[in-house]
């Protein structure tokens, strides 16, 4: 291979070449956006040579299963590629089956770098070596420095030829993931990572010490609120009410849904405008809980230049950017050692008045055009402080941490955001039952719905009504919002419509009262009706396709261009 250098492209090229040179003709996928230089250069050598074949299936578990079969009655290693997070764990069954009936099966998982991993970072799990003793070997890579680091890797995979059990191979990919430009970025080019953890104060007192002092300095505090039990929430709100900085709540924070008067609700879109982001400029920021869902505030926090704080009740690091001074403390010792009164936000109502122009303008657009944003807000507006709201991960929880307005109730809201999966939900959602709520509303995509299906058969051990509602947009449309949505290989390698046309064959089968809406009209038509049910209910909301996406995006793009 003759080139200057290697980037993501280069690589997985490389890599592809290699298995389909040691003999390899089966290769099976799942979606996702890690492994999508993977994807793509398998499609491209696809096209290449007829003798490959493309496997894909939205289920990790199950396409295990799929590859190791093939390989048992191909007589020849088949290939698996998945993206990085629970995807890899799904693995795992078939893994084990592969390796006590003697099948090579090719693992070729996707993952993040190193300085995303124990950081909370968005879908990123500590994968390396995660097989252990049901594989014959593991090997790692990280993007090659060099030709000769990439011949040693083709050299790692030519294995494959005498493999008669599993074998893993973890690629870290770093970003960009799409062909964006034809030269890798800096980090990826060093092979090392320069972010290190900000060093930690001599004590806890010192560093309570000195965030008492900047916020009493700081002219325009910002709280953003993370991930945070009811629990937690609950002993957090009396000190924030006397807050006189500028909030923003993350969807996960039980503050989003309603809140205080200076509380930023859209900042994630909000962030898309150029004369707001002019106007909020924050000197000091404090953060309670982590995992935050949207991408462009972590960016934000990752790129202000104020002092930066976080708290949080356990040892761990919730951040990404690696900013942040880390207060390991209860929240009732935190409250009681630091005051609220010493923040601020002067001049706070030019930042909020174009917070409302935005937001006015959100209102609008929600009201009128049917799509996942609008379809997600229109079903949390009708619960009540009573219910939970469980929200599945990938599109259904990034429309409500972005579009949700402010609404006067507080249902309590639960979601799995540990590592990101979509497998699991619906039993996840169905636990809640055993709560005191009363009752459960899930809100998730068709393909998550498809993930778990068979926990529907729980159902019959909850304990509070059950009512799901499920964006069925024929697939994993939130690659949409990616560059991925603008490959050639989108709808065949990353959305990969399930084919499933509607739910109500499945709400028979497990005993549902079944609804449809497929506009505006019919959704407030039926809406009342499933909620206000003693009975478990499934509401299918039908998008056509990749409609809803292009209906956001363009609304995204006004807000960009919106004079406020």
């Amino acid at each position: 291979m003759h080139t200057s250098f290697i980037n993501n492209v280069v690589w997985a090229k490389a890599l592809l070449e290699s298995l389909r040179a040691s003999g390899v003709t089966d290769f099976c996928v799942a979606p996702g956006s890690r492994s999508a230089p993977l994807a793509m250069a398998l499609n491209e050598l696809a096209q290449r040579d007829p003798q490959v074949g493309i496997h894909t299936h939205f289920d990790e578990r199950g396409l295990g299963f799929f590859a190791m079969s093939l390989s048992r009655s191909r007589g020849k290693p088949v290939v698996v590629i998945t993206t990085s997070g629970t995807a890899v764990a799904n693995l795992y069954p078939a893994v084990i089956e592969a390796w006590e009936s003697c099948v090579p099966l090719v693992l070729l998982t996707a993952d993040r770098p190193d300085y995303l991993i124990h950081c909370g970072a968005n879908q990123a799990i500590d994968q390396k070596h995660l097989f252990q003793n049901h594989v014959i070997h593991s090997h790692n890579f990280t993007l090659p420095h060099s030709q000769e680091m990439l011949r040693q890797q083709q050299k790692a995979l030519v294995t494959v030829k005498s493999a008669f059990r599993p074998i893993h191979f973890n690629c870290q990919f770093d970003e960009p993931l799409y062909p964006e430009n034809d030269h890798p970025s800096a980090a990826a080019t060093s092979g090392v990572d320069d972010r290190a953890d900000i060093p930690a104060a001599t004590s806890q007192d010192d560093l309570i010490r000195e965030l008492n002092q900047h916020l009493e300095s700081s002219r325009r505090t910002l709280f953003v609120l993370g991930g945070l039990l009811p629990r937690q929430a609950a002993m957090l709100a009396p000190w924030l009410a006397r807050a006189d900085g500028l909030v923003f709540a993350d969807i996960n924070s039980q503050f989003r849904f309603s809140g205080f008067d200076n509380q930023l609700h859209l900042l994630d879109v909000s962030l898309l405008n150029p004369q707001f982001i002019a106007a909020f400029n924050p000197d000091c920021i404090v953060q309670f809980g982590g995992r935050i869902v949207s991408k462009r505030v972590n960016q934000f926090l990752a790129s202000a230049e104020a002092p930066y704080w976080l708290v949080s009740e356990r040892e761990i690091n919730l951040d990404p950017s690696r900013r942040a001074r880390r207060l390991t403390l209860s929240l009732p010792d935190f409250c009681k050692q630091v005051s609220p009164a010493l923040s601020r936000w002067e001049a706070k109502s030019v930042v909020l008045q174009n917070h409302e122009s935005i937001a006015e303008h959100v209102r609008t657009n929600l009201s009128v055009q049917w799509h996942e944003a609008s379809i997600a807000c229109t079903v949390a507006s009708e619960l009540t402080t009573q219910d939970a709201i469980f929200v599945g991960n990938s599109l259904a929880i990034r429309m409500l941490d972005s579009w949700l307005p402010q609404l006067d109730i507080k249902p309590a809201v639960f979601s799995n955001r540990g590592a990101s999966g979509i497998d699991g939900l619906l039993a996840s959602a169905v636990a809640l039952s055993h709560g005191t709520c009363r009752q459960v509303v899930v809100l998730l995509g068709d393909t998550s719905l498809l993930h778990d299906l068979n926990s529907l058969a729980l159902l019959r051990k909850a304990r509070k009504p059950i009512k799901i509602v499920v964006l069925n947009n024929d697939g994993g449309r939130i690659f949409g919002m990616l560059p991925a949505g603008e490959q050639t290989a989108y709808e065949s390698l990353f959305a990969m419509p399930p084919g499933q046309s509607d739910f109500l064959n499945v709400a028979r089968q497990f005993s549902l009262a079944y609804f449809c809406a497929t506009e505006h009209g019919s959704l407030r038509a039926v809406l009342g009706t499933v909620l206000s049910s003693p009975e478990h209910a499934l509401l299918e909301c039908k998008i056509d396709g990749d409609a809803g996406v292009e209906r956001i995006k363009l609304l995204m793009t006004r807000l960009q261009c919106l004079k406020i």
